[in-house]
């Protein structure tokens, strides 16, 4: 008898316990994002956010690019630092890339070059990587222009002619240096950063983001959290294992946006890790695609519980329609896409 009636006390117990976690869950509010948040959208309409300048659009983080995607909504720029301290739009930390080389020396980082000199490098050289650039379409529409218009817009932009011609932009700028064995790069580049957005006022103009997240929690201390940042790698896992598992009330954000990939593949020990979770807190995460785990993470559960808590949703990278489609619907802030011109496009059937 007596054991009868601790097991009924203890499923009293649970049932309060569970009852209390639903209540939590449902509740429209949570711990917020203190600050105001110019990163929430309230348009029924996801900003076009081209990536690095729409990269199969054009050559990616080249002035050209950023002035021909000028008229969308954000910028999303990769910023790496120089040898003489010049944040300029870069995705790598070298020059392979601009110059179609696949060894790496050390006379090919970034950071052992100054600006000048890495002018220098692309255009003595003939701009490898514009030359070889392919559209859409196939075609290869720099390989033999020698329009100095064109040309000399065909180069990495510094983040300062960026505020300057574009002051009332709105810019995701990602820091692309790192901690090395020399220096650690990303402590200059956070300060240089700081110091341009207090020298042209762009305080509400700009979100910080990082894949590190040693290096956005650099920058926020260095900010005073004055500046609005987005989650990198661990902490936008943080975010999406308490909201898959309903528990996400209890977070307490220091971050204006929840930055995630569309579709990414997870290595076998995650996906190992997935498949031991409970289903109805494996589908909010991940979905198996010919044996392979990848990330499911368009999920309104996800949405709603980053947007209760006063953060903005932004998702990368985006240039399939269909999933285009599936984030308005779901009330996404904004889209990264290689591909603005599906995302404008689609705007205009659905017409909004």
């Amino acid at each position: 008898m007596n054991w009868l009636r601790l097991i009924k006390r203890f499923f009293i117990i649970m049932l309060f316990i569970v009852g209390f976690f639903v209540l939590l869950e449902s509740s429209p509010k949570a711990l917020s994002y203190e600050s105001e948040n110019h990163w929430i959208n309230h348009s029924h309409r996801p900003w076009i956010i081209p990536h690095g300048g729409a990269k199969a659009l054009y050559p990616e983080n080249t002035i050209y690019a950023f002035n021909q995607t000028s008229h969308y909504d954000v910028f999303e720029v990769d910023l790496t630092l120089t040898k003489d301290n010049i944040l300029i739009s870069h995705h790598d930390l070298d020059l392979r890339h601009d110059l179609m080389v696949d060894t790496l020396t050390d006379d090919l980082l970034v950071r052992n070059n100054t600006y000048d000199e890495i002018v220098e490098l692309i255009e003595s050289n003939d701009y490898p990587y514009v030359r070889a650039f392919t559209d859409i379409h196939g075609n290869t529409p720099y390989a033999t222009t020698n329009d100095p218009l064109i040309l000399d817009e065909m180069l990495p932009m510094l983040l300062e002619d960026l505020f300057k011609n574009y002051p009332n932009k709105r810019f995701i700028l990602e820091i692309k240096d790192v901690k090395t064995d020399e220096e650690d790069t990303f402590t200059l580049a956070a300060e240089e950063l700081l110091e341009l957005i207090d020298k042209y006022h762009m305080q509400e103009n700009v979100l910080v983001s990082s894949f590190s997240d040693e290096v956005i929690e650099h920058f926020m201390e260095l900010s005073h959290h004055s500046i609005h940042t987005s989650t990198a790698t661990n902490e936008t896992l943080k975010m999406v294992l308490l909201s898959a598992f309903r528990m996400d009330f209890f977070y307490r954000p220091a971050y204006a946006a929840l930055a995630i990939p569309i579709d990414s593949a997870l290595s076998d020990s995650q996906g190992e890790l997935i498949g031991s979770l409970p289903r109805f807190v494996s589908l909010r995460i991940a979905k198996q695609v010919d044996g392979q785990w990848r990330t499911n993470l368009a999920q309104k559960a996800l949405v709603d519980d980053a947007h209760r808590h006063n953060m903005s949703v932004i998702f990368w990278t985006v240039n399939d329609v269909e999933e285009m489609r599936l984030l308005i619907k779901l009330g996404v802030d904004g889209i990264i896409t290689d591909r603005p011109d599906l995302l404008e496009e689609l705007y205009q059937t659905l017409d909004i």
